[in-house]
């Protein structure tokens, strides 16, 4: 049973997805969850990972949330002070940026990568748990587009410290096209793709032509975030807690850290239902809180916001020259009905793919990027580049009086072009050429001999890391 894995890690969570025998499926946790938050606590001497890190005293654990943002070798102050700010521990950034775990029974140094790993080691005993096989778990990863591959690197050595054998890593925005087969489309289409998540937010305009994807514009957005709509609504509560028993939540740092955790669940409820309960047990001074949130209170909460989670949409589509006929939503808070209807209203005309739970989308794409791997037998998965080192020029070729756009620049690896070749019966041999150009010179040619061959025949191209394979059958 050929198996393989897609593994999106994000800020806030990370989502594992398996292909199996040709099925593609989002593997749940040990807690029945299909997403796992990428939160770590030290509790006591214990480590804790996802769900256990996220609930329970927060008070008494020295916890690190946001560890993804510190994983881009170009992190900037703002980051540094952003997981600070969100996190229970101590960071220090002298000539290594080192994270200090302190609880009342220990103290305790972790780097980035250490935390990157942790979080992988957990996804990787939910994958080894989900197959009997016990050979290597394939994995392909998902990172931003902005990222360097210094930092794609970093996240390639976590993850095997884990124990998976990485095959490749991919941008996110590709991942997302793939997860909804949009790379198959055999017309040009222009797609926005549309990533909000716990605290940063892409937008990019991505081309598909005869199945290549090229990302031809991008905006970046960490100031963004569904973490700023949960504060908004955890805000709210605590002024109707405060209204009734005159006890201001935002003056304890225990109580707004339990109606952030509450807020957070609240807000994923409402992603799918009118209404949503909150009970916090022992909010404030032994006080507990029941509420009932609609649907429709908590987007007016966070209507004031819409406008400048739109406005990267809004400034990508405007500069773009042509249609785009297609809107691909990802990252977990899109799950929220209104923001989706906000983006879709953009572009009235387009049709609005989020039948995958948008919080899924990343993993699933990077799950097929890894069978379409395994389908290549041909190529040593040992030789594979951790990172898409795409195409950086055109690439034609002419056979007999005919003149193909094989692959176009940005292409990445391993795509494939089939072509139907018609030849005269009396023809035995025919020169394939490949040029940068329809131009100029050729710079590689490849002959074949064709008697034996049914006409028409087909001649499949595959792109590789370092040159282009041409087979005719």
């Amino acid at each position: 049973m050929a198996s393989a894995y897609g593994i999106h890690l994000g800020n806030s969570t990370a989502c594992l997805a398996s292909f199996t025998n040709g099925t593609i499926s989002v593997i749940a946790n040990d807690a029945g969850d299909r997403v796992t938050p990428a939160i770590i606590a030290l509790n006591g001497t214990e480590w804790e990972i996802g769900l256990p890190a996220k609930s329970g005293q927060a008070s008494s654990k020295s916890i690190i949330k946001h560890n993804k943002r510190l994983m881009n070798c170009d992190f900037n102050e703002d980051d540094l002070s952003y997981v600070e700010l969100s996190s229970s521990c101590q960071i220090q950034n002298d000539e290594k940026l080192v994270y200090e775990f302190q609880t009342s029974e220990t103290k305790l140094y972790s780097s980035p990568d250490n935390i990157a790993t942790k979080i992988y080691a957990k996804l990787f005993t939910i994958a080894s748990h989900s197959v009997k096989n016990e050979g290597d778990l394939k994995l392909v990863l998902a990172a931003p587009l902005h990222w360097s591959n210094e930092s794609r690197e970093r996240l390639v050595k976590c993850a095997e410290l884990a124990g998976f054998e990485v095959l490749q890593v991919i941008s996110e925005p590709a991942a997302a096209l793939l997860a909804y087969n949009i790379e198959e489309n055999l017309e040009d289409v222009n797609v926005l793709i549309y990533r909000l998540g716990g605290s940063s937010c892409d937008v990019s305009i991505a081309k598909v032509s005869a199945g290549f994807v090229s990302v031809e514009k991008n905006i970046f957005r960490s100031d963004l975030g569904g973490q700023y709509l949960t504060k908004d609504l955890a805000d709210f509560i605590a002024q109707e807690f405060k209204q009734k028993w005159k006890l201001d939540p935002q003056e304890s740092k225990r109580a707004m850290a339990k109606l952030l955790n509450h807020a957070d669940n609240c807000k994923n409820v409402l992603s799918t239902l009118n209404s949503a309960h909150v009970f916090i047990e022992s909010l404030l001074d032994g006080v507990d809180w029941s509420q009932n949130v609609s649907r429709a209170r908590f987007e007016n909460i966070i209507s004031s916001k819409i406008a400048s989670y739109v406005e990267p949409a809004e400034k990508l589509i405007q500069s773009f020259d042509g249609k785009i006929s297609k809107i691909v939503l990802c990252g977990g808070s899109m799950k929220i009905p209104k923001l989706q209807s906000t983006i879709a209203n953009l572009l009235p005309d387009a049709e609005v793919l989020s039948g995958i739970n948008p919080d899924e989308v990343i993993a699933i794409g990077c799950a097929k990027e890894a069978g379409l791997l395994l389908d290549v037998p041909e190529f040593s998965m040992n030789d594979l580049n951790t990172e898409v080192e795409f195409l950086g020029k055109d690439v034609y070729m002419k056979y007999l009086d005919q003149t193909v756009h094989l692959f176009k620049e940005g292409t990445p690896p391993f795509a494939q072009f089939v072509q139907s070749v018609e030849a005269e019966q009396e023809i035995k041999d025919i020169d394939f050429t490949l040029h940068t150009s329809p131009e100029s010179e050729a710079y590689a040619t490849e002959s074949f001999n064709i008697e034996n061959l049914k006409k028409p025949f087909s001649l499949k191209a595959t792109l590789q890391q370092s040159s282009i394979k041409l087979e005719v059958e």
